[in-house]
């Protein structure tokens, strides 16, 4: 309103300074000539301002139909492989194109590794919580081999799903290998865990016979008599690992079906120490990720003499002094919280500066992965559900790093996302440290638990940290790939070469060359050149067989020349294999129960004509508001125009100009 007025004013003042003594022109022209003036020049002034104008439109929303789509190998190993690879893909064409008319269709496929239902239920429910979704379609056998089962917690779920079972339908007598849970690492010489869980479907009476062997050796065997039509038995082994080196363990199932997993014995293991202000449940949470493969060690509020005789420290919201920190030869992990000494911490850390901010509070912060970290690699489904995961406790705080920091996981405060990261890497003097910014993360643990059952990720997420803190500080030239691959996953590998400076460069060509030896003996090889990234390398190798890999890195810099050699393994995809009769009590409970309907890929017409007849799918009107700058609005340009040109026009008829 005081803009108004203001223009107002000053079109008067202008218009009067024309007019207001002029004796030029009658006094009505005068009177018509003063308004003109003072309209143009008080709306010519308003514009200068840029004032903004608010308008609300309306508009109209179609309702979305999400067609999920399981990809699993599952689908495409029954007796109609043929009609799902060549006749299926023209079926969903025509789903897509009889809806596309009334509904936005969107496509989202899952399970191109392993089949996991409910997370990718969980993911449409998230992207898609504040759109018009009036249904979702799922295409699936109901096969699951990995997280929970998806009818538990669908109760709740915010949208209807219709259920379309795909797969072999006919129930089968199948004695399968359904899982098999064992440390990939494990210790040289040592007994380790091997656990079997065996399911028989319509062999009441028949006898289950498992067969261990390592490397060709039976090492372990049980037996067990099936005394239901649906059976299911676990078995329990303790393995000698024997030897350092990569395992392969072939689990056998009657002489017939078989499991094949590899494991990596190691003859070190490593001493680490947790040096803590106060207990802290973080501390259980981080001791279980690491205590099957570490020397893990828990003091209290006490700086230790003899700190550089472990492998590792991990400082939780705790500073060792000064001195200390000059003399530490060591790699550290520092956890920052809110009892954390910003004092000491900036005294005994030259790399890092921290400091409380201005709102003297603990925020609740989330974290997301970054994909511009090469440090290491971590699996998929970590990097895409880290954001899921249960918040951090951290002050508000303001970070400065003095020099390079690899940054793994980010920081988003409210949905919003910012630079200030939640795991960050550095080196000292060579030295490499970590720092976790917040506290909490044993939520994430038993978030995972409750989804999954397991603590896959967590684990992989803290003991990859770990082992990168420990790999050796003089190595030039480093390699980093995951552990073990299955047969239907792209395999990609980086790498970092250092110069003398210990600078990262990537100018020389990397070579590597991959073997495998089959059971005939027969060699097969493999040679590759890296891509160059930013300041790293990178390489995509595709798909390889069932199998284990060695690898040799070579490369040379100023005349010397750097060289790398490892062992990755390649799994077969049994988890698909093991169980292919579809499930439809699933299939059915999950239709049911989000007030959806169930139907086979038969019932194509049924389908089609159910969600055209769901009165709950409709159209819906979005009020949107919007402001838009004055000086944008065309017909304001005009008017001033014309005001302007009929003050001319009448000006020269009726007088001098």
């Amino acid at each position: 309103m005081w803009l108004i007025l203001a223009a107002l004013a000053i079109g008067l003042v202008y218009a009067s300074l024309l007019y207001l003594f002029s004796k030029k022109y009658s006094k009505p022209l005068t009177v018509l000539l003063f308004t003109l003036r003072t309209i143009a020049v008080a709306v010519a002034v308003m514009l200068c301002f840029n004032p903004y104008i608010k308008q609300k439109t309306h508009k109209i929303e179609q309702p979305i139909v999400i067609l999920a789509e399981d990809n699993s190998a599952s689908i495409t190993m029954t007796k109609d492989s043929l009609f799902y690879k060549e006749k299926y893909p023209e079926i969903l064409d025509s789903i897509k194109g009889r809806l596309d008319k009334d509904y936005d269709i969107v496509t989202y496929p899952f399970g191109n590794q392993y089949t996991n239902i409910a997370e990718a239920l969980s993911t449409i429910s998230r992207q898609y919580y504040k759109k018009n979704v009036g249904a979702v379609v799922l295409l699936s056998d109901g096969i699951v081999n990995q997280g929970v089962n998806p009818e538990l917690n669908i109760d709740n779920y915010p949208f209807t799903i219709y259920t379309v079972t795909l797969g072999d339908t006919v129930s089968y007598p199948s004695m399968t290998i359904k899982d098999v849970q064992y440390n990939k690492t494990v210790q040289a010489n040592m007994l380790f865990p091997l656990r079997v869980t065996v399911n028989a479907n319509n062999y009441k009476g028949d006898d289950i016979d498992v067969t261990v062997t390592m490397d060709g050796v039976e090492v372990a065997g049980a037996k067990a008599h099936v005394t239901s039509n649906r059976y299911s038995k676990t078995f329990d082994f303790n393995v000698d690992s024997g030897n350092e080196g990569t395992k392969q363990i072939n689990i056998l199932l009657n002489k017939v079906s078989s499991r094949r997993v590899f494991i990596n014995v190691t003859d070190k293991k490593y001493r680490i120490l947790c040096l803590a202000k106060a207990p802290h449940p973080d501390i259980a949470a981080i001791r279980s990720a690491l205590d099957n493969h570490f020397e893990f060690e828990v003091r209290y509020g006490e700086n230790i003499d003899n700190i550089n005789d472990y492998d590792l420290v991990i400082l939780h919201q705790f500073n060792a002094n000064a001195s200390q920190e000059e003399s530490l030869q060591i790699p550290s992990l520092s956890i920052i919280g809110s009892a954390t000494d910003f004092d000491a911490f900036n005294q005994a850390h030259r790399n890092l500066s921290i400091k409380r901010g201005a709102a003297n509070t603990n925020l609740d912060i989330s974290a997301r992965y970054n994909n511009n970290f090469g440090l290491f690699t971590i699996g998929s489904e970590i990097k895409n559900e880290i954001k899921s995961y249960p918040p951090l406790s951290l002050p508000h705080l303001e970070t400065v790093f003095k020099g390079r920091h690899d940054d793994l996981l980010m920081m988003n405060i409210l949905d919003l996302e910012t630079p200030t990261p939640v795991i960050a890497f550095t080196t000292n003097d060579g030295i490499k440290q970590a720092f976790f910014f917040g506290t909490g993360c044993w939520r994430w643990k038993l978030y995972e638990y409750f989804h999954h059952k397991n603590n896959d990720g967590f684990n992989e997420l803290l003991s990859k940290t770990v082992k990168y803190l420990l790999t050796e500080q003089d190595k030039e030239l480093t390699i980093n790939h995951k552990d073990s691959y299955i047969t239907t996953e792209v395999i990609s590998l980086t790498a970092e070469l250092r110069n003398p400076s210990r600078e990262l460069v990537n100018e020389p060509d990397l070579h590597i060359t991959i073997t495998r030896r089959n059971d005939a003996n027969n060699v097969s090889k493999y040679d590759y050149v890296f891509a160059r990234g930013e300041n790293n390398y990178n390489l995509k190798i595709g798909m390889l067989p069932e199998g284990i890999y060695n690898y040799h890195a070579l490369t040379s810099l100023g005349g010397i020349d750097y060289n790398a050699k490892g062992t990755f393994s390649v799994e077969a995809i049994g988890a698909e294999a093991q169980d292919l009769t579809a499930n439809i009590e699933r299939m059915r409970s999950i239709a049911s129960q989000t007030s959806g309907n169930h139907y086979y890929i038969s019932d194509i017409k049924q389908i089609i004509n159910d969600l055209k007849n769901d009165e709950r799918i409709t159209s819906i009107s979005r009020e949107e508001t919007r402001y838009d700058d004055l000086i944008n609005i065309k017909w304001l340009f005009f008017s001033i125009l014309g005001l302007v040109t009929i003050e001319w026009v009448l000006r020269k008829m009726f007088g001098v100009y």
